[in-house]
């Protein structure tokens, strides 16, 4: 098989939601030397989504010591933090993707999130209701694609709790499940 083949199989798998099948593609293509850049940005973004932080790191780490104009290697491992709670780690990162994508709505969320967690009010309450956030955000999908940790999950749920006159927090069936099992 090609390293190109295993490439698509990896996206194919990612795709399809099977993040264990696309972290080993992924894996075998790095090993293959195919698209090294997007196999490790994807196979990062794998491993974010199943709660293994410290390998997302990693990947994005080095995409950034690569590329340090990468918005969105930035923006995930800033994710990967704010889920781990190192809060200020993720503020640097997320304000370093702002600084290349300032319209990345899910960013100024995800930055608003961090300061509230450090109890940094204002600077939470300008990025939660910033018009990128408020004009290009969905609450659930958001906390759907990334917010793995659970207390990251139930602070979040108790925040917007109080914020429902911008917000309008719709779980989807998959987080009403995951609260059902937190509580």
């Amino acid at each position: 098989m090609t390293s190109t083949n295993t490439f698509m199989l990896g996206q194919k798998a990612f795709l399809s939601g099977d993040l264990a099948a696309s972290i080993k593609a992924f894996s075998d293509a790095l090993q293959q030397g195919d698209h090294p850049f997007h196999s490790k940005l994807n196979r990062g973004i794998a491993y974010l989504k199943i709660g293994q932080f410290a390998r997302a790191i990693a990947d994005f780490d080095t995409i950034i010591k690569e590329d340090n104009y990468h918005d969105q290697a930035f923006f995930y491992r800033g994710i990967a933090k704010l889920n781990q709670e190192k809060n200020e780690e993720a503020i640097h990162d997320l304000d370093s993707c702002l600084a290349l994508n300032p319209e990345r709505g899910a960013a100024y969320l995800a930055r608003g999130l961090a300061h509230s967690a450090l109890g940094h009010r204002g600077e939470a309450e300008k990025d939660i209701h910033d018009r990128h956030a408020l004009n290009n955000v969905e609450l659930g999908e958001f906390m759907e694609e990334y917010i793995f940790s659970d207390p990251l999950f139930s602070r979040t749920l108790t925040l917007f709790k109080k914020d429902e006159g911008r917000w309008k927090l719709a779980l989807t069936e998959n987080e009403v499940q995951r609260l059902g099992t937190i509580h």
